[in-house]
């Protein structure tokens, strides 16, 4: 089971009127499995791609690691898509069962459950369209590692050039 991961930022806040301070938090974010793509597709390789040039600065190579970073997604795309399906099954009985004891305040709450995790599927259903489209908002961390990639090879050009 996929633990709940809400993102909490703390910040301390001067209040102008008495002196005080006061923390602010805010918290975003479902705290659902689909933070976990969106935490990965967020992530920022690039440091990652400038260290793999640095010992390795063949090209192949970076398509290939590339190539695994999409894969990646892929199975995350797939695991959490399994996950809500498991879930929505297990709602299905709840909803089932609340049914037959005519609990239907209950009824309605497993229903807007399930609503949500109908609607993160269609979500992660649409993010499989736009990273087979190559769209941009999809590709953000294998810009990041080519861009570090290339960082890197730079790097060792200008290193090859200045020692001779």
């Amino acid at each position: 089971m996929m633990p709940n991961m809400p993102v909490d930022e703390r910040s301390e806040q001067e209040n102008s009127n008495d002196g005080r301070r006061n923390l602010v938090t805010i918290t975003w974010g479902t705290g659902m499995p689909i933070d976990v793509i969106f935490g990965f597709i967020h992530k920022d390789f690039e440091n990652e791609g400038y260290n793999d040039a640095i010992v390795v600065s063949d090209l192949k190579y970076g398509e290939t690691k590339e190539s695994i970073i999409r894969n990646d997604l892929k199975m995350l795309f797939k695991r959490v898509t399994l996950r809500y399906r498991h879930d929505i099954r297990k709602i299905d009985v709840q909803i089932k069962n609340a049914q037959e004891a005519y609990i239907l305040s209950v009824v309605s709450e497993l229903e807007a459950q399930r609503d949500t995790y109908e609607e993160h599927l269609a979500e992660i259903a649409e993010m499989e369209r736009l990273l087979e489209a190559d769209d941009p908002k999809m590709t953000k961390m294998i810009e990041s590692y080519r861009r570090g990639f290339l960082k890197g090879i730079a790097a060792q050009t200008t290193k090859f050039i200045t020692q001779n």
